[in-house]
């Protein structure tokens, strides 16, 4: 992995507490079940590149702004 690819992936968990607003575990949770809106992969193994990075952190964006994924 490359110091980008990992830094993406902070932001995600960063963007998920904030989801969350502050509760890093229901982030965690999160991040480690199946959903919907990506084929129902789980979120961390489905990150493998930097574009599935991006559609993590557009659904994140879309929750966040109340529209249903």
């Amino acid at each position: 992995m490359t110091v980008q690819y990992d830094e993406l992936r902070a932001k995600v968990t960063a963007e998920a507490v904030e989801l969350f607003e502050g509760d890093s575990q229901a982030a965690n949770d999160w991040l480690n079940r199946p959903l919907r809106a990506i084929g129902y992969e789980i979120p961390y193994r489905f990150m493998n590149s930097a574009t599935k990075v991006g559609i993590v952190r557009d659904i994140i964006g879309r929750l966040e702004h109340g529209v249903v994924t």
